[in-house]
């Protein structure tokens, strides 16, 4: 009762007041007690992103240390994901040479947020997120003309990946780690015309304010405690970093991404790797077959997030990645030298 009359007053707050935008979070507290594995690795460091219009974006960075990286590996999390739950992943990333970023997006993670309550996910089109993945490569990461760059996209950040990549972002592939782009199941017609009306930033039914007790709307599930764990443990520590339910304008924008992301397969000529929890939808199968270079790996026994699934899930996930980005290294060692020119 307590949780629902606080979400009813929520309501009000929000379509009775334009809401407060809140800045960007600088750097977060790990948890108490957090195992090393799942911690920043040893020279990460934070920065910000100002994009034309809205709240700033926040995104980090680490590169391998006393080498050159192989390239750039670009992590956009999924929805409700806090950057800091793809520690685990970077470190194994970087361990293979990567340079490792992450880009949280507008109103996630611990990027700006669009209005209160601040724990509703909000979004003003994730056109406006591609295009902020746009001016990350080509304003911030910058990649040399022959290095190797890489989007990692999860769940609904996959539509911004594809967009972003079918709009011109310099990346050279894209993995799409349990995408989400299927239709919500429970998407009502009345939704978007509340958004038409300026209503948008009110929440949808989903919502419900954050607490200290699990599961969390928004919040990956995984067969695995520590991991599963991961991300309510960062939120907890860290209150900026906190999110449950989306807005209905989240809503609307989402599947307004989604229809653009999968209506022109062939506009990205790069490779394209699907990382499909359990067998592939529709959607995914029907990109795949337009697209000019497509593949999809099944994880049968994975829930809708891979990374944090139990070592024997997440190990198949990412022997995938890794051989995928390293397709071009391999093909590089595998072309037979060119023979040396007869001396005279």
């Amino acid at each position: 009762m307590r949780r629902t009359c606080l979400a009813l007053a929520a309501l009000v707050l929000t379509a009775c007041s334009p809401g407060e935008e809140r800045e960007a979070l600088d750097e977060s507290r790990p948890p108490p007690s957090l195992p090393e594995p799942f911690q920043a690795p040893e020279g990460w460091a934070w920065g910000r992103l100002a994009p034309p219009a809205g709240p700033q974006l926040r995104y980090g960075v680490v590169a391998p240390a006393g080498r050159a990286a192989r390239g750039d590996v670009l992590i956009l999390p999924a929805y409700g994901e806090p950057a800091e739950v793809w520690f685990e992943a970077v470190r194994d990333l970087l361990a293979q040479g990567w340079r490792v970023w992450i880009l949280e997006r507008a109103g996630q993670g611990g990027a700006g947020r669009f209005l209160q309550p601040h724990d509703l996910g909000h979004s003003r089109g994730f056109a406006a997120d591609a295009e902020a993945v746009r001016a990350m490569v080509g304003q911030v990461i910058r990649p040399a003309s022959d290095d190797e760059t890489a989007l990692l996209a999860a769940g609904d950040g996959a539509v911004v990946a594809l967009m972003a990549a079918q709009a011109g972002a310099d990346v050279d592939r894209v993995a799409l780690s349990a995408p989400a782009l299927t239709p919500l199941p429970d998407a009502r017609p009345w939704e978007a015309t509340l958004g038409r009306i300026g209503l948008g930033r009110l929440p949808s039914l989903v919502w419900r304010p954050w607490s200290r007790s699990e599961p969390q709307d928004g919040a990956a599930t995984s067969s695995d405690p520590r991991r599963r764990a991961l991300a309510h443990r960062w939120e907890t520590a860290n209150p900026d970093l906190r999110l449950t339910g989306p807005s209905l304008g989240w809503r609307a924008a989402f599947e307004r991404g989604r229809t653009a992301a999968l209506s022109d397969p062939a506009a990205f000529a790069g490779p394209v790797l699907i990382l499909s929890a359990g067998p592939a939808g529709t959607e995914a199968k029907g990109f795949c077959e337009g697209a000019p270079d497509c593949d999809i790996a099944s994880l049968p026994a994975s829930g809708p997030a891979p990374h944090l699934e139990q070592d024997s899930i997440r190990s198949l996930w990412f022997e995938r990645l890794s051989a995928f980005l390293a397709e071009p290294h391999a093909e590089a060692e595998a072309k037979p030298a060119e023979p040396a020119p007869h001396e005279m």
